[in-house]
């Protein structure tokens, strides 16, 4: 099998990481921490992960029928946030809007939230503590990081906290989406 090729017969398929990542359109590091984190079917085989494409296939059909979905977005700029909401309400989600950390905070930990969308760079409790506090409450919360400064401090700041999604702005709007419908299944 040739680099980025998808073989036809989904029965005998066995995904590496990069295949499946590939296959989802998903960057290698979501499905590295799917996979650790049990929420993507595969198992390893010495230290590397394997993935039967008819059990992805299966994984992939579930997911989609599975009920409602609560996303939290949050971004200080009022523009931005009616923008990625927008880019990821439909049918079973529900989204709700943080302007800043604090609400972020009370949100993902009061309510039932399955995904955070969070920008770094907010005034005030910025998205390396929200997430710091995010994620010592409720610690298998998928969180997608979006910046606009993938090398900056604070980038490393969350590195150190726990796994994460991290995406560039500008956004590709239809990425996004993407990499949330597979992370929530829908």
């Amino acid at each position: 099998m040739t680099a980025g090729s998808i073989p036809t017969d989904p029965d005998s398929t066995i995904f590496t990481v990069t295949e499946v990542a590939n296959y989802l359109k998903l960057p290698v590091s979501t499905v590295y921490r799917l996979a650790e984190r049990r929420q993507i079917p595969g198992h390893k085989v010495g230290r590397q992960w394997r993935f039967p494409r008819a059990v992805i296939d299966e994984w992939l059909r579930r997911r989609s029928e599975a009920g409602t979905v609560t996303l939290l977005v949050v971004d200080d700029e009022r523009h931005v946030l009616a923008m990625l909401a927008e880019a990821l309400a439909g049918d079973g989600r529900r989204v709700f809007q943080a302007e800043n950390g604090q609400e972020a905070v009370r949100l993902a930990t009061s309510t039932r939230v399955d995904l955070v969308v969070l920008d770094l760079l907010m005034p005030g409790m910025d998205g390396v503590e929200t997430f710091r506090q995010i994620h010592a409450a409720r610690p298998n919360l998928p969180v997608v990081v979006v910046t606009g400064y993938p090398e900056s401090d604070l980038m490393l700041k969350v590195l150190e906290i726990g796994p994460f999604t991290v995406l560039q702005k500008p956004l590709d709007l239809l990425k996004l989406r993407r990499i949330v419908d597979l992370i929530v299944g829908t």
